[in-house]
């Protein structure tokens, strides 16, 4: 099966974007909020120590994505590479807000719904998914398989609610323990990253009503 260096070659320019963009934008969000809190310290000449540190973590997490999405060459020709000489041919469950990856009875990644695209292959019988891991820290985010689309199965809960089954609100799906624990990861991830992102967010609202509230 040779078709995966043609599929690779004739799309490497869209997974190129793809890849920059997820980086891009984490880059963007962790700049604008080390900006909020230096902007602030400025001003109010406070928690110095504590902001000095945010704002380091802050600069060093945009750092350390933009040093990964010039990765993208040497990550992309790895994962050619995993489907040399042969396709590696996966089958895929869906649930509601991501695709479970198997490789035989074995699951072997979690790939976020928002933003997958599923490119169509030189070989018909099947799809090349590109997407990002459902996790906050994956080492490497981006993941592409091959898999048949008629062999897309659904996940039992995710199957109920799409023939409105489902006892839980629409909404409110995405806040289940389940969900939560698959993006962070593990629960020791789970309640790391989280705990440190709320800190961050909870810092950035106070101070951006601190200072709406010295403008007017």
């Amino acid at each position: 099966m040779a078709f995966p260096k043609e599929d690779f070659d004739y799309y490497e320019r869209t997974v190129s974007i793809m890849y920059r963009k997820y980086f891009r934008k984490r880059i963007t969000i962790a700049l604008v909020a080390a900006g909020i809190i230096a902007l602030y310290t400025g001003i109010v000449r406070e928690h110095f120590l504590l902001n000095g540190l945010l704002v380091g973590i802050l600069v060093a997490i945009g750092v350390y994505y933009g040093l990964q999405a010039r990765r993208f060459p040497e990550v992309y020709q790895q994962l050619l590479g995993e489907n040399q000489p042969e396709a590696q041919i996966r089958s895929v469950v869906e649930d509601e807000y991501s695709y479970h990856i198997y490789e035989g009875e074995k699951a072997v990644a979690r790939i976020n719904k928002a933003g997958v695209r599923n490119l169509p292959s030189q070989n018909k019988q099947y799809t090349l998914m590109v997407g990002f891991d459902k996790r906050f820290f994956a080492q490497e985010p981006l993941k592409m398989t091959y898999y048949d689309m008629l062999d897309l199965t659904y996940e039992e809960k995710f199957r109920l609610s799409r023939g409105g089954y489902s006892s839980m609100p629409r909404f409110l799906r995405r806040f289940t323990w389940r969900n939560l624990k698959a993006s962070a990861g593990n629960a020791v991830g789970f309640l790391l990253s989280n705990l440190f992102f709320l800190f961050i967010l909870y810092r950035l609202i106070r101070y951006v009503i601190a200072m709406l509230r010295m403008l007017f």
